[in-house]
């Protein structure tokens, strides 16, 4: 059982750590298109933050990156990656827990889920607004999962690596 202050430290390193790779993803590949799409890090960072912990601390991390996303990234309505991340971050919890294997493809599976969500969400809320057309918005989810995935081989070892300092 950690202390109050390893658990605080503990989540510290972990905010850190997000940070560090977003300000290295703007730095280095922030500006570039791949397919007609940007790197999108935070659903990868909430699945695999939620692939190694336990249910409410995953939870509450993705609450935290979804408010902290929904006060600094327009989103097509309000406090959708709030809602998306904390229902992702609860079942990518469970999966990884009881069907998943943990390691790189556990996590690719849960980054894949959490996007999943958010661009279901984003979908729906697309199509109840303006009725757009829905293959389009489909291949857009499906281009943005994918590029963004290519981020998981930097960031699943460094969340790995803060996990196993923590864990007794």
């Amino acid at each position: 059982m950690l202390t109050r202050r390893d658990l605080i430290i503990k989540w510290s390193s972990y905010g850190v750590a997000a940070l560090l790779l977003t300000f290295l993803l703007r730095l280095t590949l922030g500006g570039i298109t791949v397919f007609g799409v940007t790197m999108f890090l935070p659903p990868l960072l909430v699945g695999v933050v939620a692939s190694l912990e336990d249910v409410r601390p995953a939870v509450i991390f993705g609450l935290v990156v979804g408010v902290l996303c929904d006060l600094t990234i327009t989103g097509t309505f309000p406090c959708i990656y709030t809602l998306a991340f904390t229902l992702a971050a609860l079942c990518c919890c469970q999966l990884a827990k009881s069907v998943l294997q943990p390691g790189l493809l556990c996590s690719f599976a849960v980054t894949a889920l959490t996007f999943l969500f958010v661009d279901t969400l984003n979908i729906l809320a697309l199509w109840l607004k303006s009725r757009a057309a829905f293959l389009p918005m489909a291949s857009l989810a499906l281009r943005e999962t994918a590029v963004s995935c290519l981020l998981l081989p930097v960031c699943h070892p460094v969340l790995r690596l803060l996990h196993r300092k923590f864990t007794l």
